[in-house]
């Protein structure tokens, strides 16, 4: 995902103006409440209560397509729609929410959990569906390529960690994909099994590569959609660690949830809700080395050890999220 970056708004095609007025206009009449606002291309918006910021972050777009994000303050949530017909392998916005939590900016190693939780519906067209409905029959009459994902950014300097533009490492969580979209570092033939790790009921594979920017991401890829997600994910974030892909001393300072828009011959709406992050700092958990399938030997390949989580570690992770949940 690229930064950000203010430009100058531009006109709208007449598709984006017919999507914002869609979205104005009839996104109240299914949902639980109205939409306070809409935004589009590059812009952004910020809920007045909490300090929310929602992002509609077209920042590659075409000169057919277009990118709107709408927000409503309370409860939060926002629907964003969009439009891309043209270079299906680019991703070209990032409609998103950013997500806060005292304490950050963090250092990995000093992560004891956190707690990413969002839930999530898309399909074509401009009306949302209802919480957890993705219409996969419609996607792919448009021929949709998208993911869902948290973003994570970090770097081993705080203040660099805090913006999209400077942090030396991104970290996604894709919890949803959709057709030809794929990670940096993408291989079809690889061994999942050297790779993976499961946190709640979501089993990942780990993929690495670089921007355009020359930033080093690295993607856990579930291998299902999962349209509700709640998890502790502090062992996807120590496995890059303790495995030397970044630095423990690397901090987390920046959170975000969204979608990755790729291509769709027609309009595709993605909406979310009930999301939110819960950091638990201190001494993160002591993970154990998990054995290595015989494929995956250190002398036939260059891949990373497994990590596993020990059960006493499993015990200090859950502890300690409860309290915190709890407090």
């Amino acid at each position: 995902m690229a930064a950000l970056t203010l430009q100058p708004r531009p006109r709208l095609s007449m598709l984006a103006r017919l999507a914002v007025l869609l979205a104005v206009g009839l996104w109240g009449e299914t949902t639980a409440g109205a939409y306070d606002t809409t935004v589009c291309g590059r812009t952004g918006y910020t809920i007045p209560s909490n300090n929310m910021t929602f992002n509609a972050n077209a920042w590659n777009p075409d000169d057919k397509g277009f990118q709107c994000i709408s927000v409503q303050d309370s409860p939060p949530a926002f629907a964003a729609t969009w439009s891309w017909s043209s270079n299906p392998e680019t991703v070209h916005s990032y409609p998103h929410v950013k997500l806060t939590a005292p304490g950050l900016p963090t250092p990995l190693s000093n992560i004891s959990a956190l707690v990413l939780s969002a839930q999530w519906s898309m399909g074509p067209g401009s009306t949302p569906r209802p919480a957890l409905v993705v219409d996969h029959d419609g996607l792919a009459n448009h021929g949709t390529s998208a993911n869902v994902a948290f973003d994570v950014f970090v770097d081993r300097n705080a203040a660099n960690a805090r913006s999209e533009k400077t942090a030396e490492t991104e970290i996604m969580i894709w919890v949803g994909r959709f057709g030809h979209a794929e990670p940096l570092g993408f291989d079809a033939n690889m061994e999942k099994t050297c790779f993976t790790q499961t946190v709640g009921d979501a089993e990942f594979v780990l993929y690495q590569g670089h921007n355009d920017r020359g930033t080093n991401v690295l993607s856990w890829v579930a291998s299902a959609n999962h349209t509700t997600f709640a998890a502790e994910v502090s062992p996807l974030l120590q496995y890059l660690w303790r495995n030397g892909l970044v630095s423990a001393g690397s901090h987390v300072g920046l959170v975000s949830f969204g979608s990755e828009a790729y291509h769709s011959d027609g309009i595709v709406t993605f909406s979310a809700s009930e999301f939110d992050m819960h950091l638990v700092t201190g001494a993160a958990p002591n993970l154990a080395v998990g054995d290595l399938p015989a494929e995956c030997s250190r002398a036939a390949s260059t891949n990373p050890p497994q990590w596993l989580l020990s059960s006493a570690a499993i015990k200090a992770v859950v502890s300690a999220t409860l309290l915190y949940l709890i407090s």
